[in-house]
């Protein structure tokens, strides 16, 4: 099995992902990827943490609650 012609001024083509692209377009798509990897464990992180709940009503240091006001 032997090879097709390549055009003119064509001397390789290689094979696989990314396999003629420059190495900034690889630099840039490892930026892309790894913001987007950062944000998704960042995102991750605080879902995981519980919110802080500061309205302890056993706590006499807490400041007094608004009243509530009838309409």
């Amino acid at each position: 099995m032997s090879d097709p012609a390549l055009p003119d001024g064509v001397l390789v083509v290689r094979r696989g992902p990314g396999a003629n692209c420059s190495s900034i377009g690889s630099a840039v798509e490892m930026l892309f990827l790894s913001a987007t990897l950062g944000t998704a464990i960042l995102a991750a992180v605080a879902a995981a943490l519980d919110p802080n709940d500061d309205s302890d009503p056993d706590d006499p240091a807490a400041p007094p609650s608004a009243p509530a006001t009838a309409p």
